[in-house]
């Protein structure tokens, strides 16, 4: 704080002068400005030194209020709130979804195996009752029979997976002082890899490495049907494969199934299946084209060891062929009221010794 002190010296009195009505009589000095006053403008300079600190202590205490007004945690923590609820909501639809989903495809499946197993029940109690059976009826029922102990087996074989795409998201704060310098490095991925195996595969084609290579096993021509692991119906995904083994000409189909269109009687121009075949053919829910005009998918342009991507895009409701070597995709757009939820990888081998593999996902 400036103080104010009489400098008694006559000789000093005498050359000073006060700055505000230049008197030479009781001349003080102020240690803060440095100026020099009379007694009665000392008095008025120290009062105005007053009044500015009171100034500036109702600056501060107005400051202060501005914290304890300004502060909106509680807006802050009503947005968490929301956001809270509307995750739970989130949730509880997908898990119910989930659940619908599930109960569904069980459903089909055991009215599809039940059908079965009464067709089978039908001939056995037939021929039992007529008498009428040989040992090359009892070998087909054993065959049937093991047929569906290994379709009861592969139909209920079911996988969850968490959705790497889902609507949920996190949410947390970022002090926007600061936000210049903690920057957020991530970057988006517009597609996750989907760690796809092969799950079965009709015969002459067959499954080997841990389901990741499936190969035609011959004779020639006839065709091998391969049904991948996962199931898409959210999000997209990419698999990555390899052709390990091509004969001329290309005929390797490379597409997908809606779940509840695989059974023993599968076909690539059903209804359930949408993808791409060779001799330049497109197959769309039983609706065929190879025009390259349209599609500009020239299927004689694959070779052994070409890279090939298949991309499941289940928002967009498309999938997609990307060709790693010509760099080139190819979309197919999927109708859901005719190949529904999830969908599955499909691959058809037709020459005997043509194989595909699975790669690891980048």
């Amino acid at each position: 704080m400036s103080t104010i002190k009489f400098i008694r010296n006559a000789t000093i009195n005498n050359t000073r002068h006060c700055v505000k009505c230049s008197k030479s009589n009781s001349i003080s000095t102020c240690d803060g400005c440095h100026l020099t006053f009379c007694e009665r403008h000392a008095i008025t300079h120290r009062q105005e030194l007053t009044d500015q600190l009171e100034n500036i202590i109702h600056d501060h205490n107005l400051l202060r209020q501005d914290i304890e007004q300004t502060s909106n945690e509680y807006l802050y923590s009503r947005k968490i709130d929301k956001w809270e609820q509307e995750s739970i909501r989130k949730i509880r639809t997908a898990a119910e979804n989930v659940r619908i989903e599930l109960k569904q495809i069980f459903d089909k499946t055991k009215i599809r195996l039940t059908r079965i197993s009464c067709a089978i029940a039908f001939d056995l109690k037939s021929s039992c009752k007529t008498d009428d059976y040989l040992e090359n009826d009892l070998k087909q029922w054993i065959k049937q029979l093991n047929d569906l102990r290994l379709e009861i087996q592969s139909s209920y074989s079911l996988e969850l997976i968490e959705d790497q795409q889902s609507p949920i998201y996190l949410i947390k704060t970022i002090n926007k002082k600061f936000s210049n310098i903690h920057k957020n490095t991530n970057h988006i991925v517009p597609h996750s890899t989907a760690c796809e195996r092969f799950l079965k595969a009709t015969y002459p084609a067959s499954i080997t490495s841990g389901g990741l290579i499936a190969k035609h096993m011959g004779p020639d021509l006839d065709y091998g049907y391969i049904i991948g692991k996962q199931h898409y119906s959210q999000g997209s995904h990419i698999v990555r494969f390899q052709i390990i083994q091509n004969a001329l000409p290309y005929r390797i189909f490379f597409g997908c199934i809606s779940s509840e269109g695989i059974s023993n009687t599968m076909n690539y121009d059903s209804s359930f299946v949408v993808g791409w075949f060779g001799h330049n053919e497109i197959y769309q829910h039983g609706i065929w084209n190879n025009n390259i005009n349209i599609y500009g998918y020239d299927s004689n342009k694959i070779q052994t060891n070409d890279i090939l991507y298949m991309i499941f895009d289940c928002d967009k409701k498309q999938i997609g062929l990307y060709h790693e070597r010509l760099n080139k995709t190819h979309k197919l757009s999927v109708n859901i009221d005719k190949a529904h939820f999830p969908w599955q990888l499909l691959i058809i081998l037709t020459h005997e010794n043509d194989s595909v593999k699975i790669l690891n996902q980048k």
